[in-house]
Parts: C-alpha cells; sequence; structure tokens
C-alpha cells in the first residue's frame, strides 16, 4: 500500500530541484514514492536524482524525446500506486513538515474533494493566492465555477490528486501542450466528474514561480492553447451564454 506518490517534473535548475527535494523529505514516509520525470536535463539533474537515497522507493524516468508539461505528467501518472498523488513543481519549496499530513486529513473530513491545494505565493487565483506564511487564513474554501468564470481558477502547483478522481477523470488532455491550460481544463474536468476542489488554508509552500516554463513559454503559444481550450469548451451545456473570458495568461 503506498500512501502518496510524489510526482516531480524536472528540466535542468538543479538548484531549485534540490531544495524542492531536501524541503519535503522531512514529509515522506516509507509508505510514500517519488516519481521524477525529466525532460532531458543537461546540468547534472539526471545524476542527482539518481543517486538520491531517500526513506521511500524513488524512480526516475528520463523522456526519450523532449515533451510538454501534459505529456510529462501522464507519464507519471501512469506509474503512481499511491491512495495520494502530489504534484510537486520543482520550483517549489516545502516549508511546513505537516503539509502532506495536513491535505490528507481535508481529505478524510471532505469525501467528495478530489483535489485540495495549499496557499501559495506567485500563483494566480485569489483563494491559493498568499504572500507569506504569515498571512495563511487557516480555513478551507473550496474551488469552483461561478456565474462569470466557467473554468476554475486553480493552477496544478502543489494539488494533491485523489486516486479515486484520477482513475474517474483520466489523463491531462496533451493538445494544451508543449505548456499552458491543461490545468485549468483538468480543474473544470474534475468539477463536472462530481468531485469538489478544496483550497486548504492552513498549509503554505513556497513558490519560486514558473521558473523552466520561463525559458521557453511565448505570448504565442499562450494564445494558440488559450483557443484549443475554448474550442474544446464552447459547445458545453455548461458554457455561459454570451461567452465569458479565457482563463489568464500564465
Amino acid at each position: 500500500m503506498v500512501r502518496v506518490s510524489v510526482i516531480t517534473l524536472t528540466w535542468n535548475h538543479i538548484e531549485y530541484t534540490k531544495k524542492a527535494v531536501e524541503s519535503i523529505i522531512p514529509c515522506l514516509t516509507s509508505d510514500d514514492e517519488f516519481i521524477f520525470v525529466d525532460n532531458k536535463s543537461t546540468d547534472g539533474t539526471q545524476d542527482y536524482l539518481q543517486s538520491l537515497d531517500l526513506v521511500c522507493p524513488t524512480y526516475v524516468h528520463v523522456v526519450e524525446e523532449r515533451c510538454g508539461c501534459a505529456h510529462a505528467y501522464n507519464i507519471g501518472f501512469k506509474k503512481v500506486k499511491g491512495d495520494y498523488i502530489f504534484i510537486y513543481d520543482n520550483d517549489m519549496e516545502i516549508v511546513m513538515k505537516n503539509t502532506l499530513d495536513h491535505m490528507i486529513e481535508v481529505f478524510k473530513n471532505n469525501k467528495d474533494a478530489g483535489i485540495v491545494c495549499p496557499c501559495m505565493n506567485n500563483i494566480i487565483g485569489a483563494v491559493r493566492s498568499c504572500p507569506s506564511i504569515s498571512s495563511l487564513k487557516n480555513d478551507i474554501v473550496e474551488i469552483h465555477m461561478g456565474h462569470n468564470k466557467w473554468w476554475p481558477e486553480c493552477p496544478s502547483a502543489g494539488w494533491l490528486l485523489k486516486r479515486e478522481c484520477l482513475d474517474k477523470v483520466g489523463l491531462f488532455d496533451e493538445q494544451f501542450d508543449p505548456y499552458g491550460i491543461n490545468d485549468y481544463d483538468y480543474a473544470r474536468r474534475v468539477i463536472l466528474a462530481g468531485f469538489k476542489i478544496l483550497c486548504d488554508r492552513f498549509i503554505f509552500i513556497q513558490h519560486y514561480g514558473s521558473v523552466t516554463s520561463k525559458e521557453y513559454v511565448t505570448a504565442k503559444m499562450l494564445n494558440v492553447v488559450q483557443e484549443k481550450f475554448y474550442k474544446k469548451w464552447a459547445g458545453d451545456q455548461h458554457y455561459p451564454k454570451g461567452g465569458c473570458p479565457l482563463p489568464p495568461r500564465r
């Protein structure tokens, strides 16, 4: 029985990856697993990952060809064995030792939850956005689709996803690669599948903010994936009459 499957994507920036790994160690148990999907790093990241000796099993998958975020996460999703899946970006740093335990407890108290996510800085969405650990609101808030937003404002950084939800909703939609809006699409699918998305505002994670994507993401790329998102959902019965704005650019 595996408790939490941690998935981290890497592409260079070894200094951030080391900080991410070292900070989550106090949260891990022997019942967890750590899955890395490396996008052909060239800065020693692969050697570092292969050298890790953690309390839980560690797996390193190096892609055959460079790929987008959705495809890389799907590689990890197909390998997970845990009751929960933690999407842990390599530009994040755990600052509270009870991070995973507390979010798991939220699931236990909310049986219809599909995703639980923490607060962090450098994140889109007012519910999750928090400048520091001292600014936590200390409550649990549902993230949903409002009357003027037909998508939940919930980037995937720090998601703790219930295995039952993954099994029902499926994988990320890879049409939004190489980078973009697959997490907004997935969050919408989670809600339409009958699950709730909750923000655990007792927990704060330091987020350094799209460190890797800044190197290759362009406005043109974001415009393309936004248009794909619109085409996918515009004919859906939940799309409000008169239209509404697309999710914001990253």
